[in-house]
């Protein structure tokens, strides 16, 4: 019975279970090892099934047959799941390693035929023009596998006419190329899916370092008293402010959602309902986002609206909230702005409302996705902007930015925006 295991966001922890019996009959969805949906087999999942998730987020199940080879398609708020099938890093992997495999193969049977003389294999070119080509295939692994898009459309065009070659020679010596053919499509096919995966992953932005030290803050705007104003807060605060922000934000989450039929708490608050709970115990946060050419225009959950040119955002933090509930290891970003006469954050998260069409390249499926274009065009609107090691990380598409291990923690970073009083 396949058991597998799948993070939500890449280098993430394995979060997402999935498990079935042969055919994907009695296919089982977990989340964090708590069942979430369970599916009697692929006739039913042939059009896709959406599974809610606890996070917020929304999985969809599907079983493709592309060619006649059935394959479990996960897709999470639009994008493929990191390691599933669909993951155009796991197809380009495949790709390369078939065309590698096909390599050894043809060592293998060279080596073979010269040694033992079978002249059959001789007449459908075995021997040392084998050996010749998986070399040739060996080198064409290798590039495709540094994501030569060249590379691998190569090692497809040979793999066909190397077939048609074969099979030709085969139907003239009086043999049945059938199942030849069907072990040349079985292996042609993970490699042209390679093609439209590897462009996909050569369009992605390549992880950068820092421009500068992350310390570094922009010009102070000329509105700004003329005492030079203190950077943005560092994740760690004294423990005095940071234990009456942790009780001021449990206040709030005891004060959250109005009871149910499981009772008041947390604990007990699944999906839509958590991520309300988490939304009501952050500060600083923001109703709705309008990206415009000149900064941002934010509207709190109070209803005040709060204008930010680029140049006087001085940090953007990307985060992950604790694992455990209400905050399900939801994503928030900061990002930190010059009012008021003071540093404050413009708080993002899965309940905010963004244009994201605005931003470069349009709006995309995956909020993750989403929020990390927004960190990025900040960035790009204002070089000079601070971003943290794990927050560029993020900004690049190389790992999901650093969580905070429990409330402590996160209370400790919160506390740095000043006293509880929003």
């Amino acid at each position: 019975m396949p058991d597998k295991s799948f993070p939500l966001e890449p280098g993430g922890a394995p979060r997402l279970g999935v498990s079935w019996r042969g055919g994907f009959k009695d296919l089982s969805v977990s989340f964090d090892g708590q069942p979430v949906a369970e599916f009697e087999g692929a006739k039913e999942l042939k059009e896709g099934r959406p599974v809610p998730l606890p996070d917020g987020s929304t999985l969809e199940v599907r079983v493709a047959s592309p060619f006649l080879l059935p394959e479990l398609l996960l897709t999470r708020d639009g994008a493929p799941v990191p390691g599933s099938s669909g993951d155009p890093a796991v197809r380009h992997a495949t790709a390369w390693q078939v065309i590698a495999a096909v390599a050894v193969l043809n060592v293998v049977v060279g080596v073979l035929v010269e040694a033992t003389g079978a002249d059959f294999l001789r007449g459908i070119g075995a021997g040392w023009p084998s050996v010749a080509a998986g070399v040739v295939y060996g080198i064409l692994a290798w590039l495709a596998r540094g994501r030569s898009i060249v590379a691998l459309g190569i090692a497809i065009a040979l793999f066909a006419l190397d077939g048609v070659f074969v099979l030709v020679s085969a139907a003239q010596a009086g043999s049945n190329p059938v199942s030849g053919l069907f072990v040349r499509v079985f292996l042609l096919v993970p490699m042209l899916r390679g093609l439209p995966a590897l462009g996909e992953l050569r369009r992605r932005p390549k992880q950068r370092p820092p421009s500068r030290p992350a310390a570094r803050l922009p010009v102070r705007p000329a509105a700004a008293p003329a005492a030079r104003p203190a950077a943005p807060p560092a994740v760690r605060v004294l423990s005095g402010d940071a234990e009456r922000q942790r009780l001021h934000m449990t206040g709030r989450l005891d004060t959250g959602p109005a009871p149910t039929a499981l009772g008041r708490g947390p604990v007990s608050m699944k999906g839509k309902a958590s991520v309300d709970t988490a939304a009501a115990a952050l500060r600083f946060l923001a109703r709705k986002v309008e990206i415009l050419d000149s900064g941002l225009r934010v509207t709190t959950r109070e209803g005040r609206v709060r204008e930010t040119t680029w140049d006087t955002i001085g940090r953007v933090v990307a985060r992950q909230l604790p694992p455990d509930p209400p905050w399900d290891s939801g994503l928030l970003v900061d990002v930190v702005a010059y009012l008021d006469a003071r540093w404050e954050p413009l708080r993002v998260f899965t309940t905010t409302l963004v244009n994201v069409a605005a931003l470069p390249g349009g709006a995309s499926t995956s909020r993750t996705e989403n929020l990390r274009r927004l960190v990025r065009h900040v960035r790009e609107r204002n070089p000079a902007v601070a971003l943290d090691s794990d927050t560029v990380a993020f900004a690049d598409g190389a790992r999901p930015p650093a969580r905070f291990a429990s409330l402590s923690q996160l209370a400790e970073y919160d506390a740095g925006y000043g006293p509880a009083t929003n």
